[in-house]
């Protein structure tokens, strides 16, 4: 991983992670991003045992949402898994980002580095759609939590991902996602808006989980 300049120590159960960017855009969004909140259940990691794509005919049924079933990962790619939503099939890196989003070619490097790194560890880069969508993109990595849905507990890496507006776009919010480590099925996702115009997407709230079998 390549080193610029320190924004931020942060420091989890004994384990420190230093985040460093090299933007001065991104490392004053780095400073924007909201703290991150460690719970009782969330364990201190440096680097995960992730399994990058479910298994084909997992699925997860979200409440209010379409069912998301897994159809195993890309022949190009390990880490680029393929996915039904609905009635649409698109592929995603790690389950996490769509490569029909803009930013994918600099997500994927991003989280891969991320599940190699330690609970805090911070990656950012910047997406540049239309004029007036201009965006600095963090996401952390915020430990492994023991979540408890369904009467199962499942040991999930826990990803935040702020996304603030610059250029004249105020636009912030933090999209965090659970993704199971043994089956790699995104078990959760919420959205919290911050500011700007907020995007219509409710939480992923599962109402059944079913991995591949």
């Amino acid at each position: 991983m390549r080193r610029f300049g320190p924004i931020a120590v942060l420091l989890l159960g004994g384990c420190t992670a230093q985040t460093e960017l090299n933007d001065p855009g991104l490392q004053q969004a780095g400073r924007n991003f909201p703290p991150m909140i460690p719970g009782a259940n969330i364990a201190s990691v440096y680097g995960v045992a992730l399994r990058s794509c479910p298994a084909p005919g997992g699925a997860v049924e979200g409440k209010g949402g379409p069912i998301v079933r897994y159809l195993g990962a890309s022949p190009a790619n390990a880490d680029l898994c393929r996915i039904q939503i609905g009635n649409d099939t698109v592929e995603s890196w790690y389950g996490v980002w769509q490569t029909g989003w803009p930013g994918a070619d600099k997500a994927y490097p991003a989280l891969t580095r991320l599940v190699s790194e330690s609970t805090g560890s911070l990656e950012g880069f910047d997406v540049l759609m239309a004029p007036g969508y201009h965006y600095h993109d963090l996401i952390r990595n915020e430990g492994v939590e023991a979540l408890p849905l369904l009467g199962k507990t499942y040991r999930a890496l826990k990803l935040a991902h702020y996304r603030e507006g610059f250029d004249g776009n105020i636009y912030r919010s933090i999209v965090t996602v659970w993704k199971d480590l043994g089956t790699g099925l995104i078990l959760y996702r919420t959205y919290q808006h911050i500011a700007g115009a907020p995007e219509v997407d409710a939480p992923l709230i599962p109402t059944r989980i079913a991995p591949a079998p």
